[in-house]
């Protein structure tokens, strides 16, 4: 049985959140960014990003959107219907910061002993990284983080979302 599906649904989507966040987490947290300076327009409203050297890794330099919503919050009346498009916002959203992950079960790794019974210490180790951007949990979780190398023929033109 695959590493992943021995922790079941909860495996899966801890799997699918890591996926998501890996990237994310490993910007936030090892290399130098600041606010952009420019402004990119979508049809629901503008938004600020930041540039991140990604220099160590011989990326150069990418302009990072984190937070972006692409769809209404399933919230309220809204919870268990298709989602929607998402408001438009009237200001600049500045967007620097990881946004909420859908609400999921965790699965406890307190006592490594225990843990490492019903996982791999690969997995143990991964999970250990990854559940402090975890725990900040909520139905408002549609939201997306977009990467954009700053040289690109596209750092110039409009985002459709």
């Amino acid at each position: 049985m695959a590493w992943w599906r021995r922790g079941g649904v909860a495996g899966v989507a801890v799997l699918a959140a890591g996926l998501w966040l890996s990237l994310s987490a490993a910007l936030a947290a090892r290399t130098s960014r600041h606010l952009s300076t420019r402004t990119v327009s979508t049809k629901y409203g503008r938004l600020r990003g930041l540039v991140v050297n990604l220099g160590s890794r011989g990326l150069g330099d990418a302009e990072v959107f984190y937070n972006v919503p692409y769809a209404s919050p399933p919230v309220g009346n809204l919870r268990f219907m298709p989602p929607g498009s998402p408001s438009p916002w009237p200001d600049v959203r500045v967007s620097n910061h990881l946004g909420p992950v859908c609400p999921q079960r965790l699965p406890d790794i307190r006592n490594q002993t225990h843990a490492l019974q019903n996982m791999s210490r690969g997995r143990y180790q991964y999970l250990r990284r990854l559940l402090p951007y975890l725990r900040n949990q909520s139905e408002d979780c549609l939201y997306l983080n977009i990467y954009l190398h700053s040289s690109s023929r596209y750092s110039k033109c409009n985002m459709n979302l």
